[in-house]
């Protein structure tokens, strides 16, 4: 009895740093395995390919299209020019072949063209001439633009007169409205009346 004991003791002493070692490498590959993170492994097994796509489509839905077109709003030239000429009035325009400006309204819509006509008598003689962007002039009426045959007949005498450096307001008819503007003639100074102080400030001295 005393023999197989102490055959087993000596089994035990040969074998315990063969299974220490079997242990510890059991113990380090489970270690491992528990501390690799969850996001590393499935990261590993997630196709790059979906979610490159997935990036890319969730990207495009969320951010939104910007239009980056700036709105203006047209300058409304009648209404300059016309200010103008009324705040600081126009000197008389003589005889002979002035350079214009030529205004037309529509509703919102405004252009403003050069030009030229002649001056008679004190009065305008037609034909009024448009500049093209070349230089050269060409009619008025050459452009497809004639005036309202009932709105000649109401002004008779009148339609060509030079008021303020300014023709009438004319009726073209394609229902534009529109004046021409004998912008040379322009004064430089505003010609409004000079408003009178109160009594106590004009009287105190």
């Amino acid at each position: 009895m005393k023999g197989i004991y102490l055959y087993a003791v000596t089994l035990m002493f040969l074998f315990a740093p063969v299974i220490a070692s079997a242990q510890k490498d059991t113990a380090t590959h489970k270690a491992t395995k528990d501390t690799i993170p969850k996001a590393v492994v499935d990261t590993t097994h997630k196709p790059v390919a979906d979610s490159t796509y997935h990036a890319v489509i969730d990207t495009a839905a969320v951010k939104p299209k910007v239009d980056t077109t700036v709105m203006t709003t047209p300058t409304n030239c009648y209404k300059q020019w016309f200010d103008y000429f009324s705040e600081r009035g126009a000197k008389t325009v003589p005889d002979g072949t002035h350079e214009v400006v030529i205004a037309f309204k529509s509703g919102e819509s405004c252009h403003c063209f050069m030009g030229k006509v002649e001056v008679a008598g004190g009065k305008i003689k037609p034909p009024l001439h448009v500049q093209t962007e070349g230089g050269d002039y060409k009619t008025f009426t050459s452009l497809g633009k004639k005036l309202d045959p009932e709105f000649v007949l109401a002004q008779g005498s009148e339609m060509y007169n030079i008021t303020n450096g300014m023709s009438v307001l004319f009726r073209t008819a394609d229902q534009e409205y529109g004046r021409i503007f004998f912008y040379k003639f322009l004064n430089k100074d505003k010609q409004m009346n000079k408003e009178a102080p109160s009594p106590a400030d004009l009287l105190k001295n």
